[in-house]
């Protein structure tokens, strides 16, 4: 009877997951907009549990649960997936960057950093993929490109430096420059690995992999501290993992395979707005001229940078999600 009912709630988790993906391919934009609009408030829910919670400790049990998620998802709709030799390499430098560089640098950069400035700095994501997707790819790049990268940067420095006399900064906003480098130089190896092998079971090897990566926390931090979590603070980790990162990440990933890299940038600032407005909102962070500069120049920049004239044809690369936390 135990071995039948499970047989029959995975058989319908599967249709659960068929339905909406299907209901994202009729509604890009529709489902494009609520995926960013959670996406943004990812950030602003994990600042909020950093102030109770140790930074190496949540970015474990994150991790942990994204990969618990998504391991699952994969088996439903792959199965067992057997990756070759070169496969696993490619996959294992995958997590190291993507999940337990990104991760560390991530929560301990939240830690130190306002959400306002994090959210800004991870914008930067798509025109830093674009770079490193040349130089290491060798994807053509257009003027356009290079002007949308050099707004960008400027963008950056609006943001990043807190008085341009002296070039004072934040450590919280390096470290959270490097978490989106280290996420940006993850998502070339993807898109070099996607020609082998579907975006989604590598996703769910490289946070399976960094999740034991992340192992390291546990060694170096007393985890009975979880034991003392409140009921709303779990409800809060498992919201921030399982639907805003796991779940988030498949649905976000078919709209843009729906409406195209150019257009998936709108959606793109949409979530950085989000984030800004939930830091300023809930976090009651203060929203300053430097912020609005910066993010209107990385806004401009990421919209020339993938404005496409129709009819033009251009080599593009493979389509993955360009931004995540």
């Amino acid at each position: 009877m135990k071995e039948q009912t499970f047989k029959l709630n995975l058989a319908n988790t599967k249709k659960v997951g068929e339905f909406l993906l299907v209901s994202a391919m009729k509604s890009p934009y529709f489902f494009a907009t609520l995926t960013a609009i959670f996406m943004g408030h990812n950030m602003v829910l994990i600042k909020s549990l950093l102030f109770t919670i140790d930074p190496l400790i949540l970015a474990f049990l994150r991790m942990f649960l994204v990969a618990i998620t998504l391991a699952i998802i994969c088996y439903i709709g792959f199965g067992l997936v057997r990756p070759n030799k070169q496969q696993w390499i490619s996959l294992l430098v995958i997590s190291f960057l993507g999940v337990f560089l990104h991760q560390i640098t991530l929560a301990l950069g939240l830690a130190y950093s306002q959400t306002t400035n994090s959210a800004l700095i991870m914008g930067l994501n798509p025109l830093t993929s674009t770079l490193l997707g040349a130089l290491m790819l060798k994807e053509v790049l257009f003027r356009r490109h290079y002007i949308g990268i050099f707004l960008g940067f400027i963008g950056i420095c609006f943001i990043v430096f807190r008085d341009f006399s002296s070039f004072s900064f934040s450590i919280g906003d390096i470290l959270i420059f490097i978490s989106m480098a280290t996420q940006a130089l993850s998502f070339v190896y993807i898109r070099r690995l996607a020609n082998s092998m579907h975006v989604i079971p590598i996703t769910a090897y490289m946070y399976i992999l960094g999740s034991i990566m992340l192992l390291v926390v546990p060694v170096t931090r007393d985890m009975g501290v979880v034991l003392t979590f409140a009921g709303f603070t779990w409800i809060k980790i498992m919201l921030s993992s399982v639907v805003l990162t796991a779940f988030a990440f498949i649905l976000w990933n078919n709209c843009i395979q729906q409406l195209g890299v150019g257009a998936s940038s709108i959606f793109l600032n949409l979530n950085t707005v989000t984030a800004l407005f939930g830091a300023v909102v809930y976090l009651g962070e203060e929203l300053l001229l430097q912020h609005i500069l910066g993010f209107l120049f990385i806004s401009a920049g990421i919209g020339i940078a993938t404005h496409h004239k129709k009819g033009k044809k251009e080599k593009r690369p493979s389509t993955i999600i360009e931004q995540s936390v």
